[in-house]
């Protein structure tokens, strides 16, 4: 039985159905991508708050290691004495090292 239109009730629940498969199926991806989108804005809150603690972090270690140089300046620049302590320091440094990677060395073999 042809309607007004030419279609058959048969064909109209046929399209009817398929039209709500589709809808089922694009209300899924769009919850899919809702949720996506929130996973997104959670890590990249987590991210942003792990950056401003390095961020920070490297502003402390900085002032640190500013004030570091400024005494080994002070240091430096305070006479010949302080000028040969200095150089015997780093010698003991230099010193320690070696000795330590050849008892490493001695260690593993």
């Amino acid at each position: 039985m042809a309607s007004r239109s030419g279609w058959t009730s048969l064909s109209e629940e046929a399209l009817d159905s398929q039209n709500r498969e589709y809808q089922d199926r694009l209300s899924n991806k769009a919850a899919y991508l809702k949720s996506l989108a929130f996973e997104i804005e959670n890590e990249a809150k987590d991210h942003h708050r792990l950056l401003d603690d390095v961020g920070g972090d490297f502003d402390s270690s900085s002032g640190l290691l500013g004030s570091t140089l400024g005494r080994v300046q002070k240091l430096l620049g305070s006479g010949k004495s302080s000028r040969q302590l200095m150089c015997y320091t780093i010698l003991a440094v230099i010193f320690f090292f070696l000795l330590l990677s050849y008892l490493i060395s001695r260690v593993r073999s």
